[in-house]
């Protein structure tokens, strides 16, 4: 990611703030000592009809992949520690309404790329309350969380 101006950070972040999330995704593992693996992803939906702004996205911040989904969102996913750090690094200071999952995201990270796994239980309680209490269509209980980690 080069040098980004202000005014894109800004406007990135509110697109994050609006239209996009800051998610951890727990995936099994098929084989290996870890049982589940976590990831950290960024992503920004649109309408396809708007495509060209999404890509323009992935353009400023130099990472992540666009693609069409078949109910006529593009999306832009940017994942792996590295990235996501880096990116919710320059939007942190823009953001409003995702600063908390940003703040707890780059907290995390550091801790995911060291293999310390005793607080990230509590912290992945932490995201998931975060992202879903506060829209009322899921409660906790909606959104399991394995903790066999």
């Amino acid at each position: 990611m080069g040098r980004l101006s202000k005014i894109d950070l800004a406007y990135i972040a509110g697109f994050l703030d609006g239209d996009g999330s800051i998610m951890l995704q727990m995936h099994r593992r098929q084989a290996g000592k870890e049982a589940l693996r976590v990831k950290t992803v960024i992503c920004f939906y649109q309408d396809s009809r708007h495509h060209q702004d999404v890509e323009w996205i992935q353009k400023v911040l130099e990472c992540g992949y666009v693609y069409k989904r078949c109910d006529h969102i593009s999306e832009l996913r940017i994942e792996g520690y590295g990235k996501v750090y880096q990116v919710l690094k320059a939007l942190n200071p823009y953001l409003r309404f995702k600063q908390k999952q940003a703040e707890l995201m780059l907290d995390l990270i550091p801790k995911l790329q060291q293999g310390v796994k005793s607080s990230i239980v509590d912290e992945i309680r932490k995201m998931r309350e975060l992202n879903y209490v506060s829209h009322k269509r899921n409660t906790l209980e909606d959104v399991p969380v394995t903790t066999d980690i």
